[in-house]
């Protein structure tokens, strides 16, 4: 009598599968490695953002304080229309600056600065709250985080959109190379940026959202 020594096999059917997920990851950094690279950016954006607080003397602090604290949504429709636009006003605007950029040859530099900047934005704001206490995480948590990921992502995906395109028109400029040829890029990258917006405008909706929920309770 024989016996199928089928423990033997799992060793190895183990170390393929997670051969093949590393390669699959390996793969997946590679296609998106733009993506990777500006949201690691904006994490050290956030990091910088943190420290910056925590080394910042008391004066400096209160200073900030009055930009970065929060306040419940008053005032009736003008309030939430005036709170919406103070929301997403600074992602929309960078946004805007991206794609001014993107038409220019030379403007992939800012590009690579607008994750890291949003990011020491978000890093502060975080550390003025947390710095308070339990409360502080909480709305931090709730207030906080939820809208800048989503402003965050849009302006990741700006960035890389920029960067392409000035990539792209900086080409058009390098010995031997044909003029022109770029309207459908130009088509694509509009629509996408109008996409990135409105990605922008919903962070501010889900912002307001938000505050109307808890506002109440932890803006006080």
């Amino acid at each position: 009598m024989s016996f199928k020594r089928t423990n033997l096999e799992r060793p190895g059917s183990v170390s393929e599968i997670a051969f093949k997920a590393a390669a699959s990851w390996t793969e997946f950094l590679a296609e998106n490695r733009l993506m990777v690279l500006f949201t690691l950016l904006f994490l050290a954006g956030t990091i910088i953002g943190l420290v910056l607080f925590a080394v910042s003397g008391s004066v400096i602090k209160r200073e900030l304080g009055t930009i970065l604290e929060l306040r419940a949504v008053m005032g009736g429709f003008k309030g939430v229309v005036s709170m919406l636009f103070s929301s997403c006003f600074s992602a929309i605007l960078l946004l805007t600056m991206l794609f001014l950029c993107g038409l220019s040859a030379c403007g992939a530099p800012f590009a690579v600065i607008v994750p890291l900047f949003y990011g020491m934005g978000l890093g502060m704001t975080e550390a003025y709250y947390c710095a308070s206490g339990l409360k502080g995480f909480v709305t931090s948590s709730l207030l906080i985080i939820p809208h800048y990921i989503i402003a965050a992502t849009a302006l990741v995906l700006g960035s890389m959109e920029s960067i392409r395109m000035s990539l792209l028109f900086s080409r058009q400029i390098l010995p031997n190379c044909g003029i022109g040829g770029l309207w459908h890029d130009f088509k694509l990258f509009c629509v996408r940026f109008l996409i990135f917006i409105c990605l922008a405008f919903a962070s501010g909706i889900i912002d307001i959202c938000l505050r109307l929920m808890f506002g109440p309770l932890l803006l006080k």
